[in-house]
């Protein structure tokens, strides 16, 4: 009982410090999304940012993580994350004695979501237990049991947080759309052919948000600034870094738009689906070779040649940012 009154007492303070980081952030993530997408796109990215519905839940990796790679943690901080771990080491041995399945999964969900913009019946018609067990932020959609009924929604880690993670998430918001649904699937097409891409990309674009973030000064307030995140994703940018700077304006309007075949006709179909299996390779093994890289930068090259041929492509933003990189261009034009 000790235990979970003063974990009660710990959710309240980092609901509401997550709450009132959210609101304080709000303008500050509408003007560096707008600034990185383009003023054109200011109202659909304000009705994104407002309208999105959280969900706050505890995550045992997260807890985890930052406990066993010693990020420099305050003895206070360290105090909390092992008193959620012993918690949640304790609602699990506690779960491990239910046999109803119906109640379980209430029972997990009671115990593992600290705040939810969305009724219980909701979440659990909407098998969210199944989301939490996944254990990381992540960005869906929740249905209600009518099916008449569909919201955007983030589900965040509490207390193991920082403004990465969130602006993460709300670009995948930004970037998904559902079209439709199944018995046990949402239908969302993406922009690339497998999750490791989207991830990838969705990530190294968060990157250059936050950087947007910077330049206006957008403040980071207490409890996101307790934690910098290094994510797995951010060693694997070299594999992807050239394609984004050779298609940067493609993919932003494809995001925006949600035309997604404009980026494959300006890429060219089986070039751009071979890019995407070898990018998904090389992640999955880890890393590639020099040789392996180099080859995948020639499918870029062979592709940005494609581009070439498309009527309306931005040359003079490539040109600028391949000499940003410390390429020597030559114009022709």
């Amino acid at each position: 009982m000790k235990l979970d009154k003063r974990i009660k007492t710990y959710n309240k303070k980092y609901q509401k410090e997550l709450e009132d980081a959210l609101r304080i952030i709000e303008p500050y993530l509408i003007q560096a999304f707008t600034s990185f997408y383009g003023e054109e796109y200011y109202r659909q990215i304000a009705y994104v940012v407002q309208n999105m519905k959280y969900t706050y839940f505890l995550s045992k990796n997260f807890f985890k993580s930052f406990q066993n790679l010693n990020y420099g943690l305050s003895a206070k901080d360290q105090r909390v994350i092992q008193t959620y771990l012993k918690y949640l080491a304790n609602i699990s041995l506690n779960g491990n004695r239910i046999k109803d399945e119906n109640a379980l999964e209430e029972y997990f969900l009671k115990k593992l979501i600290v705040f939810s913009s969305f009724e219980q019946d909701r979440l659990v018609y909407a098998d969210f237990l199944s989301l939490i067990e996944q254990d990381v932020p992540i960005y869906t959609y929740v249905v209600s049991e009518n099916e008449f009924l569909m919201d955007k929604a983030i589900f965040l880690p509490i207390f193991v947080l920082d403004l990465k993670v969130i602006i993460h998430e709300l670009n995948h918001a930004l970037a998904i759309d559902v079209v439709g649904f199944t018995d046990d699937e949402l239908i969302t097409p993406t922009l690339f052919l497998n999750e490791e891409c989207e991830e990838l990309f969705n990530d190294y674009i968060a990157e250059q948000i936050v950087l947007e973030y910077m330049k206006i000064k957008g403040p980071i307030p207490k409890g996101l600034n307790r934690f910098h995140i290094v994510n797995a994703y951010e060693s694997f940018y070299y594999l992807i870094e050239i394609f984004y700077y050779v298609f940067e304006q493609v993919i932003k309007r494809c995001i925006m738009n949600k035309n997604f075949n404009m980026l494959r006709e300006y890429a060219g179909k089986e070039d751009f689906c071979l890019f995407c299996s070898l990018v998904q390779k090389y992640y999955l093994q880890g890393g590639c070779s020099e040789e392996q890289f180099n080859e995948l930068n020639n499918f870029v090259l062979k592709m940005n040649e494609h581009a070439f041929t498309i009527e309306n492509y931005d040359y003079e933003n490539l040109f600028q940012k391949l000499e940003s990189m410390g390429y020597r261009v030559r114009r022709l034009k």
